[in-house]
C-alpha cells in the first residue's frame, strides 16, 4: 500500500520593495480616480456657471431696456406736471391742455420691476457660491441689493399716482375727464375736441394749492425714480461687461 504525502507548499516572502510598489500603485489609482472626479465636477460646475451668467447677462440687458423706457416715460410725465402746475399757479388760459394732461397722468405710470429670476435661481441652487472672482461676486451682490429697493420706490410711486386720483375732483370737472377717456384714441384729438373756455370747478386758492401740492409730490418721486434708474442702468452695464470679459460670453 502506497502512502501519498502531500507536498508542503512553501510561499516565499516577497521582497519588501514589491509591497511598496503595489501600495504605491494602489495609491496612484485612488488619487487618479479622485482627480478625475474633481475634474469632472469642475467641468460640470464651469458649464453651469457659464449658462447661468449668460442668462444673467440677458436679464441685465432687459433691465437696462426697462430703465431707459421708464426714464423716458417719467421725463414726459414730469413735463406734463410742470405744465399743469405752471398753468394753475400763473392762471394761464390753457385749461383744455391742463385737463388733458391731468387725466393722462392718472392713467398709469412706469413702475420699475427688475428681472431677478436668474439671480434667485443661482442663490437657491448654490451656483452663486461657485463664482470665485471676487470683483464679479461683489458686483453681482451690489447690483441685486440695490434693485431690491425698487420695491419700496415703486410702491411710493403708485401711492403718489393714487394721491392725484384722490385730489383731482377738488378742481376738475368729472364729466370732462370722462369725455377724455371715451375719446382718447389720439393724443391730439381729445384736446382739439374740448371747448376752449374750460373752467375749473373751484377757484378756491386753498383747494388749488392742495392739488398743486400732490402734483409736485408726484414730480418729486419721478425725479427720484429717474436718478435710481440711471444708477441701476450704469451698474447693470458695468456688470455685463465684467461677465462678458470673465466668461467669454457671446453677444446676442
Amino acid at each position: 500500500m502506497e502512502v501519498h504525502h502531500h507536498p508542503r507548499l512553501h510561499h516565499e516572502r516577497k521582497p519588501w520593495k514589491e509591497y511598496i510598489l503595489e501600495g504605491l500603485m494602489i495609491f496612484l489609482a485612488v488619487m487618479m480616480g479622485f482627480f478625475a472626479e474633481n475634474l469632472r465636477e469642475k467641468i460640470t460646475d464651469n458649464r453651469k456657471i457659464h449658462e447661468n451668467v449668460q442668462s444673467m447677462a440677458r436679464d441685465l440687458e432687459s433691465d437696462i431696456t426697462l430703465y431707459r423706457s421708464s426714464i423716458n416715460f417719467n421725463q414726459q410725465a414730469a413735463q406734463m406736471i410742470d405744465t399743469v402746475i405752471t398753468s394753475l399757479t400763473e392762471h394761464k388760459n390753457n385749461k383744455s391742455k391742463v385737463y388733458f394732461m391731468a387725466r393722462i397722468l392718472t392713467m398709469g405710470s412706469s413702475v420699475i420691476a427688475p428681472n431677478t429670476k436668474t439671480f434667485e435661481q443661482m442663490k437657491s441652487s448654490g451656483i452663486i457660491r461657485l463664482i470665485n472672482h471676487q470683483r464679479i461676486a461683489d458686483s453681482i451682490a451690489s447690483y441685486y441689493q440695490w434693485v431690491k429697493k425698487f420695491d419700496y420706490w415703486s410702491e411710493m410711486q403708485r401711492q403718489r399716482t393714487n394721491d392725484l386720483c384722490n385730489v383731482n375732483d377738488k378742481i376738475f370737472d368729472a364729466a370732462i375727464f370722462y369725455s377724455l377717456v371715451k375719446g382718447m384714441r389720439d393724443l391730439k384729438k381729445p384736446i382739439a375736441s374740448l371747448p376752449p373756455d374750460l373752467k375749473l370747478t373751484s377757484s378756491d386758492p386753498v383747494l388749488i394749492n392742495a392739488v398743486i401740492m400732490r402734483y409736485q409730490y408726484y414730480y418729486g418721486i419721478l425725479s427720484i425714480m429717474n436718478q435710481h434708474a440711471s444708477r441701476a442702468s450704469l451698474q447693470a452695464s458695468q456688470l455685463i461687461q465684467l461677465l462678458k470679459k470673465e466668461y467669454n460670453l457671446e453677444d446676442e
